[in-house]
């Protein structure tokens, strides 16, 4: 039998429920990768426990792995403790599927998410919590972060960001720094440019949720990009509009640096971004090719054909009106093919 234990957010609050099962446990492992579990938790563990069973902490590819875990649980009682609850970590999700799929009964022990501590914590309504996503300190990470945070504010839903964190074999601790996340994302959007990251963005950075000194600060990108954030693990909520609960929230649950502000004010969506973008751009060309052809009525068929260009582009800007924002897609699309085509025809550069 696989039992998979959460051992809740802070060292002993979820794991004293579950010291009966571990006792009956053949095999206890700890994994500390998905975020970090104090010595003090592995101390108070050992104390609590049967002074027979032996713990074992195990890496990150020891748990992906998972055969001699499933392996053993198929003659042998096995218990593995993870941070937080166990169903939250897709790694476990995927463990708990091949379990059953190989007839292994498996029991999940759940406890306290740093998850949902940190948007309680903040008085965020659970409700307007779109995508989740983790900034890695990858170069394409910031682009994943910056996109999902784009389609959570066209929902006006607000994003968390968990950090990257590592334990290198040393075991020294690698947390990802909220000001790295910050940076990053403002360089992605000089790349992008959707218009949803500057300066004036209000963030709300929580770190090490739950312990006796989490530290909660909101304000501006500009104010928190100055600040020293120790410690972590840190999480990052990138909010959308917020309800009048939320703000009130804000301003009483968490260090205020700049009072909130609406993240989705300026946002457009992506639609919007292309039409602007490319229907002033095609226009420009149907002028550059009606100057190199003229008016000559040789050119009848190619002046109509600009014609219908310039009628696809009017129906694009109208149809974005009406908010028909596929149809104003399709329809910049075929004005800029029959452009192109011209450009063919006409051997124009």
């Amino acid at each position: 039998m696989l039992w998979l234990v959460g051992a809740g957010i802070y060292d002993t609050l979820e794991i004293c429920n579950s010291i009966e099962i571990l006792n009956n446990c053949d095999r206890i492992y700890v994994e500390r990768f998905t975020s970090p579990i104090t010595d003090n938790f592995i101390g108070f563990l050992k104390s609590a426990l049967r002074p027979e069973k032996k713990i074992e902490i195990v890496k990150r590819w020891f748990v992906e792995d998972g055969r001699q875990i499933l392996d053993e649980s198929k003659i042998l009682n096995v218990g593995l403790i993870s941070y937080g609850d166990p169903t939250i970590a897709t790694t476990f999700s995927e463990l708990r599927v091949r379990a059953v799929k190989n007839n292994i009964e498996v029991k999940v022990l759940h406890a306290a998410s740093g998850i949902t501590s940190l948007i309680g914590e903040c008085g965020l309504q659970i409700y307007k919590i779109g995508k989740l996503v983790t900034m890695m300190e990858e170069k394409q990470s910031g682009i994943s972060v910056y996109s999902t945070i784009f389609n959570n504010l066209i929902l006006n839903c607000h994003t968390i960001i968990l950090t990257e964190y590592r334990q290198a074999e040393d075991g020294s601790i690698f947390f990802l720094k909220p000001n790295y996340v910050m940076s990053k994302l403002l360089e992605v959007e000089n790349d992008i440019t959707y218009e949803i990251v500057s300066k004036d963005s209000f963030l709300i950075v929580v770190s090490r949720i739950g312990t006796d000194d989490q530290k909660i600060v909101s304000g501006r990108i500009e104010s928190l990009l100055e600040l020293e954030y120790g410690r972590g693990p840190h999480s990052i909520i990138f909010p959308a509009k917020f309800h009048f609960t939320e703000e009130e929230a804000i301003l009483n649950l968490t260090e205020v640096i700049d009072a909130p502000t609406d993240n989705t004010s300026g946002i457009k969506s992506v639609s919007t971004h292309m039409l602007n973008k490319y229907e002033p751009m095609i226009r420009k060309e149907i002028k550059q090719i009606r100057d190199t052809i003229g008016s000559n009525k040789e050119n009848k068929v190619q002046l109509e054909l600009l014609d219908n260009a310039e009628f696809y582009l009017d129906d694009a800007v109208q149809f974005l009106r009406q908010g028909k924002k596929e149809l104003a897609i399709l329809s910049v699309g075929y004005a800029d093919g029959l452009i192109d085509s011209l450009r063919q025809m006409l051997e124009i550069d």
